[in-house]
C-alpha cells in the first residue's frame, strides 16, 4: 500500500478516538499514544504528524530512525513514521489495521 493510500485511510477512518493530552514532552506524548493503542491489545503500525513535529520526532527521540520509503520516512518502535501536511501542530495519529487515535497535544500546559 502507498503512503498516500495509508494517510487517506487514517484519515478518513470511521474508527478512531480523540484523546486530550498536556504535558511537558514530546516523548510522553508519544508514548501515552503507544500506550493507549497497546492497551487495546494491539500493536501501533503508523504514527503521523505534520512536518514540523515529524522533524522534531526525529530530532528529538533517539530511537526514531530515518529510513524513507514508498510507505514512510522512517521508523519509531513498532511504527512507521507518516508525514500528513495537513495536521496542526498540536495533532498525533496513532494507528494499525483496526482503528486510530489522534492525540490532541499541548506541550507547554503551563504557558497561554
Amino acid at each position: 500500500m502507498r503512503m498516500q493510500d495509508t494517510v487517506k485511510g487514517m484519515a478518513g477512518s470511521r474508527a478512531k478516538v480523540s484523546l486530550p493530552f498536556r504535558g511537558n514532552s514530546l516523548l510522553d506524548a508519544l508514548n501515552f499514544g503507544f500506550s493507549y493503542i497497546e492497551s487495546e491489545d494491539h500493536l501501533v503500525h503508523y504514527v503521523a504528524a505534520n512536518p514540523v513535529v515529524m522533524k522534531r520526532i526525529i530530532a528529538e527521540i533517539p530511537d526514531a530512525t530515518i529510513d524513507p520509503t514508498s510507505e514512510s520516512i522512517g521508523q519509531l518502535w513498532t511504527a512507521r513514521l507518516l508525514v500528513m501536511p495537513r495536521l496542526t501542530d498540536r495533532k498525533l495519529i496513532f494507528s494499525n489495521n483496526t482503528f486510530s487515535a489522534v492525540l490532541d497535544i499541548d506541550l507547554n500546559p503551563n504557558q497561554e
